[in-house]
């Protein structure tokens, strides 16, 4: 074999090994997930509450929120109940968007709306710059009819979390950032047997 030839092989395998290296050490951060009722009751129709914006950044809060509801509801998984029935009956109980519902409201929805399930969360942390993109959120599933906590996830990523080769997969948007993020949460939530209307 010419030295040509040789040197082009083990150029092939070492550009090989570095992508198996990307690859292969890229830790794989999931969704911090922790169910706090060991027996659920069926999960199906979810009315999820407009989440809370505990960041500087402007209205992080109800694009998660946004999100949530679209990605839900494509899953198949969900039954989401329509937004504005919910609205309508925290503002009859004068609860404002991301503030905390009494046991009076919960009983308003649950005659309203029927739901299995409330899920509200909140965004404790959301940057968007030209260097960077970060999100961290908490969400909470609780039962309709007690108030019972059932399970919590936790999760923070940044844009670049997802980047594989050079710069391919990296996320530059807050919006395609908690797209994604709410794409794992989903999957977690589904490979762990929690909720879902095929049950």
């Amino acid at each position: 074999m010419s030295f040509e030839k040789t040197r082009r092989v083990h150029g092939i395998v070492w550009g090989l090994g570095m992508l198996l290296f990307v690859f292969g050490c890229r830790e794989r951060r999931r969704p911090r997930v922790s169910l706090t009722e060991k027996a659920l009751p069926r999960v199906c129709r979810v009315a999820v509450l407009p989440f809370r914006n505990q960041t500087k950044t402007a209205a992080a809060g109800l694009m998660l929120y946004r999100i949530v509801m679209a990605e839900m509801t494509r899953s198949g998984n969900f039954t989401v109940i329509e937004e504005g029935m919910i609205r309508r009956v925290l503002l009859r109980g004068k609860i404002f968007p991301g503030r905390p519902i009494t046991p009076e409201v919960r009983d308003m929805i649950n005659k309203t709306a029927h739901p299995d399930a409330l899920l509200s969360g909140e965004v404790v942390e959301a940057v968007e710059t030209v260097e960077e993109v970060l999100l961290a959120f908490r969400m909470r599933m609780r039962d309709a009819r007690t108030g019972r906590l059932l399970w919590t996830t936790y999760y923070a990523r940044r844009g670049e979390d997802y980047r594989t080769v050079m710069h391919f997969g990296e996320i530059g948007s807050l919006t395609g950032l908690a797209r994604r993020m709410i794409l794992d949460v989903l999957g977690q939530w589904r490979e762990k047997g929690w909720g879902g209307c095929g049950k």
